[in-house]
């Protein structure tokens, strides 16, 4: 049973933890500036209960570019300029490379993807595998075909239901990501099984890297405590959350295997991996979570980004004019935009770029770790110190982004562009950078080019019959969306709807 004694022995073992990294380290050097903590508990008490961002912006413009901050001990790096991100988690990338661990993740088997990773030979083979895939946006193109049927297929989806185009989005980016992945084309009525393994999954994944939100992460002797003492329900939780990962990795690619065998698989990620031959039970094992990683970074990050059109069209209407302008110029009304199109569509290539920087996918980044003891400009990084890139700050600094918050895509066009979001980190940094940045790329572009010809955006109206200016604000989480808002979604043409029939009634 557990007695007195053994809680005794963990308060005491954490006291002495605290006590080694508070007054053992040699303090030959400072911490970076910071907001003055308490004793022990350093800045607990400091911590914003949500868009932690924004609180680290505002301390930006008080302690400078580079800043700190101890939970219990522990110290963590801010990093509220993007030249001092680029200068440590990319030209030290070395020592950077590394992710912080992560108790209740890695109990929860997401020790296993890609994200959570931590840097050595299964990183660099996972990172090797979908390299050698979707490494390049040359690589993307074989790809093409089922993008292009995917993002027609989303058109089709939002016209037959408008007003669930939130949700139609969210069904269609996971769409694309799965076909990709696995080669798996999902159930159009009701809710897809696959979709829903994957929503869950990421779902958990998103909560269990929020730094803060279990105890056992900031304490992690508590990893010991037998699952039926009280308060120890954080371990049955990983028991759950356990199986959630296993099946969002495993299901899908017994249906890939099921295809080889009978000859029915169509080209994508795993299928392609699959076919190699000779392959271990590790290489399995890569092949498997690699596909997982795929997934689950791909749809998560695209369907924000849609979604987040949808909200820029409504409250601008400018923009949207001006970029069905471009299309009719371009395109004309008696087809839909392909990729061959891109580069003769530069405003709705601004208009991707700007959706990128008005409501980034991951704000604050996931967090780096340092390798060893570092010195930036006189201030010591300690080894282990949690390095988190403020990159809403970057892309929101109005040095750099006239009237950031105002969605602007002009801001992109002409002989002196502001810079493009992936220079100022919205997809990572150094050896951490996301692999699927090129996936990602070419989803929100083809997205978003098919409802700027298809789609018309416009302000919902309220029972008073007033417009309703939607809110241009994001939940909170690691990969936050657009909070819930309402607009009126029609088609654009009348032959709309009939083009896209044609271009969806036959499936690559």
């Amino acid at each position: 049973m557990f007695t007195p004694t053994i809680l005794d022995s963990i308060v005491a073992a954490t006291a002495l933890s605290l006590y080694y990294h508070l007054y053992t380290r040699k303090a030959t050097l400072p911490l970076p500036p910071g907001p003055k903590g308490w004793p022990l508990i350093g800045n607990v008490f400091d911590m914003p209960k949500s868009h932690s961002w924004k609180l680290f912006a505002q301390w930006g413009d008080v302690y400078g570019g580079i800043m700190s901050i101890t939970l219990l001990g522990k110290p963590f790096v801010i990093l509220n300029d993007p030249v001092i991100a680029a200068e440590i988690l990319e030209k030290r990338g070395n020592l950077y490379a590394d992710r912080p661990t992560l108790h209740m993740a890695n109990m929860s088997g997401w020790e296993r993807v890609l994200a959570n990773a931590r840097y050595g030979p299964q990183f660099k083979e996972y990172r090797k595998l979908i390299g050698r895939v979707i490494g390049t946006r040359e690589s993307m193109i074989k790809f093409y075909p089922v993008e292009e049927y995917q993002a027609n297929m989303f058109l089709k989806r939002v016209l037959g239901n408008p007003e669930g185009f939130d949700g139609e989005a969210r069904k269609s980016t996971g769409a694309i990501v799965l076909h990709l992945t696995y080669g798996y084309k999902i159930q159009e009525q009701g809710n897809d099984p696959f979709i829903d393994l994957a929503d869950k999954g990421i779902a958990e994944f998103s909560e269990l890297i929020r730094p803060g939100v279990f105890l056992v992460d900031v304490m992690p002797i508590l990893k010991y405590i037998p699952s039926w003492f009280p308060g120890a329900g954080f371990k049955r939780q990983a028991e759950m959350y356990t199986k959630s990962a296993d099946e969002m990795a495993e299901v899908p690619l017994a249906y890939v295997k099921e295809q080889i065998a009978t000859g029915q698989d169509t080209e994508s990620y795993a299928s392609n991996l699959l076919h190699d031959k000779d392959i271990s039970d590790d290489r399995l094992s890569q092949i498997k979570w690699s596909a997982a990683s795929f997934y689950g970074a791909g749809a998560e990050t695209t369907v924000s980004v849609v979604i987040a059109y949808f909200l820029a069209a409504a409250k601008y209407p400018q923009v949207q004019a001006k970029a069905q302008a471009e299309m009719d110029a371009v395109v004309g009304r008696n087809r839909l935009p392909t990729f061959e199109d891109r580069d003769s569509l530069p405003y709705i290539e601004a208009v991707c770029k700007e959706l990128f920087r008005w409501l980034p996918v991951v704000p604050l980044a996931i967090p780096h770790r340092a390798m060893a003891d570092d010195v930036y400009e006189g201030y010591l990084i300690p080894k282990d110190t949690v390095v988190i890139p403020n990159v809403w700050k970057f892309l929101h600094d109005p040095k750099v982004y006239t009237d950031p918050f105002v969605f602007n895509p002009d801001r992109f066009m002409g002989p002196s562009p502001a810079p493009h979001p992936t220079e100022l980190g919205v997809f990572g940094y150094g050896r951490r950078i996301c692999p699927g940045i090129h996936l990602a790329d070419v989803s929100v572009w083809i997205c978003v080019a098919k409802a700027v010809a298809g789609l018309t955006i416009t302000r919902a109206i309220d029972a008073a019959g007033n417009e309703i200016d939607p809110v241009a604000e994001t939940t909170d989480g690691v990969v936050p969306r657009p909070i819930p808002f309402t607009c009126s979604v029609a088609p654009r043409t009348t032959q709309i709807i009939q083009l896209v029939l044609d271009a969806t009634a036959n499936a690559p």
